[in-house]
């Protein structure tokens, strides 16, 4: 039945999408539960928003905490009901509502980013937008511009070993535990109005032959006090061991943005010593827009330059805070001994 497909062989995705099987990143599907545009997905084909997903996540933990395991008959959640004519997203053909509950019926995709955002009769794997602003997005200049958030096992740069493209010759690669590291965009510098753009964060991400490995990436969008107001993410993914897959989140706009930040997670499923974890490359973060209307949305060449020195700046400090004790402690040391000589 349709309930058992996955999303790209959905006809509800086939029937909006060119390439649904290539697209698949791109596609953006209704909240089962309300109208809202989903950011999860789980039990393998059931699209939640945030707030239904946290809504469904305490109802589990209760049915847990209750002794009734995972068929222990907790209440369903409870669905939101369309608006009906004054609900802003669109609607399934020949109805003026949106169907919102626990059926697959409830299920949508509102759009295809990138059969949108490509010509008439062309269908483009990736949307048009901005250039890049994440700095060092392949593993060019070693970790620069990266901020490692687990310090016991750090991410690695090495040249690629599977071409990924005639400018791009290296990537990061991970290790036996999880390696996760960050990196802020401050789009506040480098657009007009944050609030008012689409984003996408993504990435290529590959395995090797001999280890199986998991990748995983997250957006987190803050406001100018600098507090998370949108988080986004992937589901970990079996990387490929012999091509690179891109994997991509679409952000719509989102009042009081002010920044983003972009995380990778990757490791192997072995536990081997080494670097024999998932690989990451061209980690990207672009506005989704019109070519024509790039001009009235990017802020001028100079305000770039400082954002990227404000970024520059800002993972400095963060590495800094986070290796404080690191470079205090021997700091001290060699102060102490220095005293106690005299």
């Amino acid at each position: 039945s349709e309930d058992r497909l996955c999303p790209s062989c959905s006809p509800k995705s086939q029937a909006l999408c060119e390439r649904p099987a290539d697209h698949r990143a791109f596609h953006v599907w209704k909240c089962r539960y309300c109208c809202r545009p989903s950011s999860r997905v789980c039990y393998g084909t059931v699209h939640f928003c945030d707030g239904c997903h946290d809504q469904n996540t305490e109802r589990v933990r209760r049915q847990q905490r209750g002794g009734g395991g995972t068929g222990g008959g907790a209440p369903p959640l409870e669905a939101i009901p369309c608006a009906g004519e004054s609900c802003r997203y669109p609607k399934p053909d020949g109805q003026d509502m949106h169907m919102n509950g626990a059926s697959h019926r409830c299920e949508q995709v509102y759009y295809c980013a990138a059969c949108r955002s490509a010509p008439p009769g062309q269908a483009s794997t990736e949307a048009t937008g901005s250039r890049n602003f994440i700095v060092n997005p392949s593993g060019e200049q070693g970790l620069r511009g990266w901020r490692q958030l687990n310090r016991q096992m750090s991410w690695q740069v090495e040249q690629s070993e599977v071409p990924v493209s005639g400018s791009t010759q290296s990537n990061f690669v991970s290790s036996f535990q999880w390696c996760v590291m960050a990196q802020s965009v401050p789009m506040h510098y480098l657009v007009n109005n944050p609030s008012e753009v689409r984003i996408e964060v993504s990435a290529k991400f590959m395995g090797r032959t001999d280890c199986p490995s998991v990748f995983r990436m997250e957006a987190i969008v803050l406001d100018a006090q600098r507090r998370e107001i949108y988080r986004m993410s992937t589901q970990p993914l079996d990387a490929p061991a012999d091509f690179w897959e891109r994997s991509s989140l679409i952000i719509e706009p989102v009042q009081g943005a002010h920044d983003v930040v972009m995380i990778v997670y990757g490791k192997d499923q072995r536990f081997w010593q080494g670097n024999f974890g998932s690989k990451v490359t061209e980690c990207s973060v672009r506005v989704l827009c019109p070519e024509d209307e790039l001009v009235s949305v990017l802020r001028e060449e100079g305000d770039n330059r400082q954002a990227e020195i404000h970024a520059q700046a800002h993972n400095l400090y963060r590495w800094l805070w986070g290796h404080a004790f690191d470079i205090l402690i021997p700091l001290v040391l060699i102060i102490f001994a220095y005293v106690m000589s005299d």
